[in-house]
């Protein structure tokens, strides 16, 4: 589980900011709505981001995301760039480094894991995890340099290119730590994508979860199939993938039954699409050997309100062992259903510079920006566009 994530200078992030799921204030007396994990730390099971557009919310997601990429992606070669995407609106931070840090628990333990990077070089990298009272420093990586290793590590110490990451080489020389730590990143940690990820096994007992699942929020679905279907490129070659189908009834003038037919998921209902992606991907969760943390960037935007609110409630109910970090522009939504600690803002400067602020130190929540009605009816008229001494009322029909 997701414990704290922080990054610096990655995209409109100049500065640091600092995603925390642990759970402070109101939600440690509402239980329903953490994970425990000792005696001093309990997780929330659900946070959500919300700002203007462009403010930076989907950033932070898209940060822990391509951390992820980077463990579990390695480079092939020397000659290959990191993904690098540094604050580009100063000079200082386009030449310097990406850094993130990120605190999870897998099992039993405690881990935590820093990287910083630029296009071409691993900078600092290090990897550490509980020990009892404290941590206990498992490799360190300074200025390019590996300054600390597993004894029995060297020979993988030895092979790893200045682009590649150290994690990535120890798991595959079997270092238990770096193991553990490498299945969080490429099991535990799930980005909602706008289908279902092709891996999940969608068996009969899947699906009757599923279709229940449908059925409460009051779809039409009579029924899931699942088909392998042939993908074939311009070259030739050719590959089988997993695809989902929804089964729908079909009925006569006289509003009977007479049969069922299919219909491709990716053909379905932007709103349905959503729900049966976040449907499959939190019962999978439920189910894994290790409790899930799952991204969702734009939460279910052509999901029906009341829907969402049913959703929120559920995933913050005893029956959730997983948790969901989502992004949403519904302030007004979220704030009936989660707790005030559970709920970040991001905002931007006119330096184009994000920060996420936790909503509990926001004084006044600004759930509008104004609109200049009369900027927008002179981008659309060409005529005022014309005339820049026009006055524009904004009242004209």
């Amino acid at each position: 589980m997701l414990i704290d994530f922080t990054l610096t200078n990655f995209r409109s992030f100049k500065d640091s900011a600092t995603l925390s799921l642990v759970a402070t204030g109101g939600t440690l007396q509402r239980p329903q709505k953490t994970l425990t994990v000792d005696d001093q730390l309990s997780l929330l099971k659900c946070t959500a981001i919300f700002g203007a557009a462009g403010a930076g919310k989907s950033t932070l997601l898209a940060g822990l995301a391509v951390l992820q990429r980077l463990v579990v992606t390695p480079t092939e070669q020397i000659a290959d760039e990191l993904s690098f995407d540094p604050f580009r609106f100063d000079d200082g931070s386009k030449t310097g480094q990406t850094d993130f840090v990120v605190n999870f628990t897998r099992g039993d333990r405690r881990y935590r894991y820093v990287l910083s990077y630029d296009a071409t070089h691993v900078i600092n990298e290090s990897l550490a995890q509980s020990t009892g009272e404290g941590y206990e420093v498992l490799f360190v990586r300074e200025n390019g340099e590996v300054t600390q290793f597993p004894a029995d590590q060297a020979v993988a110490v030895a092979s790893t290119r200045p682009n590649m990451l150290l994690l990535y080489t120890l798991q595959n020389w079997n270092y238990g730590p770096a193991i553990a730590a490498f299945r969080w990143f490429n099991e535990d940690l799930l980005v909602l994508e706008k289908r279902p990820n092709s891996s999940l096994v969608v068996d009969d007992w899947v699906t009757s979860q599923l279709m229940q699942y449908l059925q409460a929020v009051d779809s039409e679905v009579a029924g899931i199939a699942q088909h392998q279907v042939a993908v074939q490129f311009l070259d030739g070659s050719a590959f089988t993938r997993p695809d989902l189908y929804l089964i729908y009834e079909k009925y006569n003038e006289e509003g009977e039954v007479i049969g069922t037919d299919e219909l491709p998921l990716q053909q379905a209902s932007l709103g349905i699409q959503e729900l049966v992606t976040l449907g499959l991907t939190m019962i999978a969760a439920q189910h894994a050997p290790y409790p899930q943390t799952v991204l969702a960037d734009e939460f279910a935007l052509a999901v029906q309100p009341i829907v969402v609110e049913a959703l929120l409630e559920l995933l913050n109910s005893g029956a959730n062992r997983s948790q969901l970090i989502l992004v949403t522009n519904q302030p007004l939504l979220i704030e009936e259903t989660l707790s005030p600690d559970q709920i970040y803002l991001a905002e931007k400067n006119y330096r184009g510079e994000s920060q996420l602020l936790p909503l509990t130190t926001v004084t006044e929540m600004p759930l509008t920006r104004p609109v200049d009605v009369a900027g927008l009816q002179v981008a659309l008229d060409p005529h005022l566009l014309q005339n820049k001494k026009a006055t524009v009322n904004p009242f004209w029909g």
